[in-house]
């Protein structure tokens, strides 16, 4: 480390701060006025929040995986008056990032959804396609993305079909979010009406989604899948339930396609269920020894422990998010620290992760923004 370098660093930890370059830059959406910028400092503490784009629901991000380029979808209708349901693309500047500042996201282009109420994006590991989820209509969007990262015009909607046996969520499907494979061949999509997570390949000829050799995965009667996460070896996936409240853990084989439920956990402690309480995002630690889930009502999140031979799962407890309907939350990249959102209590909290036992502890630093609902980290 060069002298210069080594000075910067002593001074910035004296004054109880980090480096610019090695905070780490995040972004913020929800049901606010449009999308903020903050950083993750060494010690837990996060930057004020900056307003760095205007857009009406920004609901849920992704990235580029090698340009610097968020998505971000348009939580609205059809035909909503102020903004009817969108995928924007944005460009951000990472330099300025690095240097501490927090400029605006450039817009580089907005592209109409044929469906309603879009509430999750995905982007496929060579930044070729992007995937909607939309939940009111049910349906599934495909875009094609350039190789300057601008969306194309969406290609090609799925429309799925189905009910479930519970009568005021599940009358008819809501797709809720999808997953691409780490092989990157396959996506699956998560649909809390059916109870089934789809599963679909892209055919980049014809720009549109197709089933994949097992169309779908049988999920637990009313169970409401919601969200889902791959584990980093591939082998495995978890599916959060909303309107049971369970996490389920499934196999999975990236050459055949082919998926199946090793075991399904309460997200809650037994006796601890809270009316209208559901459950929102699922993550799986980096390590691949642990995974979260939040739950609104009772305002947790929960750590399962994942056995490394057969996926399965065993919850040891759950850490309470110091607000009101932890809708998201995140995992700093260096698997260090969790932020989790509170969309009711307008608050983030952060909180320090024992990498030996996946336990968070709070420290004790908030920030604040209108009704969160997602979180992004700026990766490199």
């Amino acid at each position: 480390m060069s002298p210069i370098r080594l000075i910067a660093m002593t001074a910035c930890l004296m004054a109880g701060s980090t480096p610019v370059s090695e905070a780490q830059v995040f972004w913020i959406g929800g049901y606010g006025p449009g999308i903020y910028a903050s950083r993750l400092q060494a010690n837990g503490s996060m930057d004020k929040p900056q307003l760095v784009a205007e857009q009406p629901n920004p609901s849920f991000f992704a990235l580029h995986p090698t340009l610097d380029v968020l998505y971000v979808v348009t939580e609205t209708g059809r035909n909503d008056a102020k903004q009817s349901a969108a995928l924007a693309a944005y460009r951000f500047d990472r330099k300025a990032y690095d240097q501490g500042q927090s400029p605006a996201l450039e817009r580089l282009s907005l592209e109409k959804v044929n469906g309603d109420v879009p509430c999750h994006v995905a982007i496929d590991r060579e930044g070729q396609w992007a995937v909607v989820s939309n939940y009111t209509s049910g349906s599934v969007s495909l875009f094609p993305i350039r190789a300057d990262g601008v969306l194309q015009p969406e290609s090609h909607t799925v429309q799925h079909q189905g009910t479930g046996p519970n009568a005021a969520r599940q009358k008819e499907p809501h797709a809720h979010c999808a997953a691409f494979d780490p092989t990157n061949r396959f996506v699956l999509v998560a649909d809390l009406g059916i109870d089934r997570v789809m599963i679909y390949q892209i055919d980049s000829n014809t720009k549109k989604l197709v089933p994949g050799p097992q169309a779908y995965l049988e999920m637990p009667p009313g169970s409401g899948p919601r969200h889902i996460a791959f584990h980093p070896s591939g082998a495995f996936f978890f599916v959060i339930n909303e309107l049971a409240m369970t996490m389920s853990a499934a196999t999975w084989n990236s050459e055949t396609g082919q998926a199946e439920i090793v075991n399904t956990e309460s997200t809650i402690p037994e006796g601890k269920a809270v009316p209208g309480g559901s459950t929102a995002e699922v993550l799986v630690h980096p390590s691949g020894r642990f995974v979260y889930g939040s739950n609104r009502g009772p305002n947790t999140i929960a750590l399962f422990t994942i056995d490394p031979k057969t996926g399965r799962i065993r919850r040891i407890e759950n850490f309470d998010t110091l607000g009101k309907i932890p809708r998201n939350f995140r995992i700093a990249p260096q698997g260090t620290f969790l932020i989790a959102e509170n969309q009711e209590s307008d608050s983030i909290y952060s909180f320090r992760i024992d990498t030996g036992t996946g336990f968070l502890k709070p420290t004790g630093f908030s920030i604040s923004t209108p009704k969160p609902a997602c979180i992004k980290f700026m990766e490199r």
